[in-house]
């Protein structure tokens, strides 16, 4: 049974940033299986070797969406312009490698 899909992609403007992307079948949203699966792919990611950056847009319209960010460390970078190749308006998410010399 599929519940969800998702995946990572390079981001064009910089090689240490993936940009992360989701989506929950209607039917089992609310559950957390989008916070819980964001959550289990962070540490998978920034185990690849230069990723410093997750990037994760979305519309701002979307507070569940926004949740799953907030939930696992993401915080606002932005909207994107007019002629940036997203939907104007677009909100983007960062969240940066821990730093691992402490």
């Amino acid at each position: 049974m599929l519940v969800a899909s998702g995946g990572i992609a390079s981001s064009p403007d910089a090689s240490d940033t993936v940009l992360i992307s989701y989506s929950v079948l209607r039917e089992f949203r609310g559950r957390g299986y989008a916070t819980e699966g964001v959550g289990h792919l962070i540490p998978v990611i920034f185990s690849l070797p230069g990723i410093c950056m997750i990037m994760a847009m979305t519309c701002p319209d979307l507070p569940a969406s926004l949740r799953v960010r907030e939930n696992n460390g993401f915080v606002m970078a932005g909207t994107v312009s007019s002629g940036e190749g997203m939907e104007e308006g677009t909100v983007a998410y960062v969240l940066e490698k821990p730093d691992q010399t402490s």
